[in-house]
């Protein structure tokens, strides 16, 4: 995804946004009492009430959302479709077929270097041009006629799994192959810091038995509870419907094959199970926790709080992911997290919570109607709540009127820095909630840009330079956290 260039000091992180993909096609509420406060509203007008008519008060602590988009393909084959070496090696110098159909004959056995090898199949035929930059990401047969050994260590394209560091690698896919189309996980990126250093050990999930475990669950319930060992546990291209639970265990790593092909789903809801909090497909109750190039779905649909993700904990980070759900899809609990380059989707309070959490250049998508994106409870003592530090706010076509935020909390805060926002916004920018008047929540804004954006219309919001300055990682966090996945 491309990234624009913030304009406040080198301080601050800067993030270029692209226009991911529509994700899903198509809000309200139960109370929740046990959470401290009344949760986020229906998804009614986003005039004064946003929704209170929908639900309002009535809306419990935590919402939740439906999977819209389930998991689309990756991206192609990252160039390990035909490469490495082939027939003509030896038989006809390497100048006849090039070394691009199949690697039957020829290469370095009939023919290899002597007869047209590194000539013809080389880095001329084959190398970087048939395969290099364009099709394969960032080498297919670059050095060595099919990157690693055609197409690294598998045929996805790119990620972990898909020729990691050659075929695809940091490209193939990161901003094109599901950046934009997809919703901003990508399908490229390294495997080298994908978790913190100090991993010990690995365990493996794979729907096909290939692991050591076909659950995920299973998998954190063989670490002993408690444990504090940094384990990174490798989730395979799959669909895993479980209701998830991580808890008891901290310095865990999580790693998705790709966000489109390793999905998290489950399908329960505030009006299935009577609680908001209780609906979510995955909760993450554990300190410094990563997760990377996975989905956390709600599958339930629209019309009640249904969450994808809970997250209650310090030190959480969470990069190249996908949030899929409608109404409360992300709830940030409680603690402290970040989020880079991910995608969420959903239609009324689709990213809420009292935790102090940084999203950035990430991609926040309305796919249905709704009052607000963001609804904070952040308690008054704490500084700051959730904030969006650049990242692009699209929606389906059709959409209108949506809130940056409403506050279901009184000191409810939210800040939106060097964000684009699209058409869909609404003027006034903000909206009242369960009674609660946005003009008294702490709700900031910064050199906006995009359609949507309308500094003079939510003048009484906009911050200065000097203000902006205090939005850095470093200085949300209070210098005590510096996520791995924000260098």
């Amino acid at each position: 995804m491309a990234r624009r260039k913030r304009t406040v000091p080198r301080t601050m992180l800067t993030r270029w946004t692209g226009s991911l993909g529509l994700c899903c096609l198509i809000g309200c509420g139960s109370s929740e009492q046990d959470e401290a406060s009344v949760g986020s509203g229906g998804a009614g007008s986003p005039s004064a009430g946003g929704g209170m008519a929908a639900g309002g008060t009535t809306h419990a602590s935590s919402g939740s959302g439906q999977g819209g988009e389930g998991a689309s393909p990756g991206g192609p084959t990252g160039g390990t479709d035909t490469g490495g070496t082939q027939a003509g090696g030896a038989a006809t110098g390497g100048t006849l077929t090039g070394g691009w159909t199949s690697a039957p004959a020829g290469g370095a056995s009939t023919g290899g270097e002597a007869a047209g090898g590194a000539s013809t199949g080389g880095e001329s035929t084959g190398g970087r041009s048939m395969g290099g930059a364009s099709t394969g990401g960032r080498s297919v047969g670059g050095a060595s006629t099919g990157g690693r050994s055609t197409g690294g260590e598998s045929t996805i394209a790119g990620g972990q799994g898909s020729g990691g560091d050659s075929t695809g690698g940091d490209s193939t896919g990161g901003v094109s192959t599901g950046g934009a189309a997809t919703g901003g996980s990508s399908v490229g990126g390294g495997t080298s810091d994908v978790c913190p250093p100090g991993i010990t050990r690995t365990i493996t999930v794979a729907k096909d038995g290939s692991g050591q475990h076909t659950e995920v669950q299973a998998a954190i319930d063989s670490i002993a509870s408690n444990s504090s060992e940094p384990i990174r546990i490798d989730i395979k291209a799959g669909t895993y419907t479980e209701k998830l639970t991580i808890a008891s265990r901290s310095h865990l790593c999580l790693v998705g094959d790709d966000a489109t092909q390793s999905v998290l789903t489950y399908d329960d809801s505030n009006a299935k199970v009577g609680s908001t909090s209780g609906s979510a497909s995955v909760l993450v109750s554990a300190n410094d926790f990563s997760a990377t190039q996975l989905t956390f779905q709600n599958s339930y649909g629209s019309g009640s709080q249904a969450v994808a993700l809970r997250t209650t904990g310090q030190r959480q980070q969470f990069l190249k992911c996908r949030f899929v759900g409608y109404q409360d899809t992300l709830y940030t609990h409680s603690g402290s997290q970040y989020f880079r380059d991910c995608y969420v989707q959903g239609n009324t309070d689709y990213v809420f919570g009292g935790a102090t959490a940084i999203l950035e250049n990430c991609e926040v998508r309305n796919v249905e109607k709704g009052s607000a994106v963001a609804a904070p409870n952040t308690d008054a003592g704490t500084a700051y709540g959730i904030v969006f530090l650049g990242g692009h706010f699209t929606a389906a076509s059709g959409i209108s009127g949506v809130a940056l935020a409403r506050p279901w909390g009184a000191q409810g805060a939210a800040a939106f820095l060097d964000a684009t926002l699209d058409g869909h916004i609404l003027a006034a920018g903000f909206t009242s909630m369960s009674g609660n008047d946005p003009a008294n929540a702490r709700f900031r804004e910064y050199q906006s840009t995009g359609s949507g954006a309308n500094a003079s219309a939510r003048s009484s919001y906009q911050m200065s330079a000097s203000e902006a300055a205090d939005y850095t990682v470093s200085k949300i966090y209070g210098g005590a956290w510096t996520p791995s996945y924000s260098q």
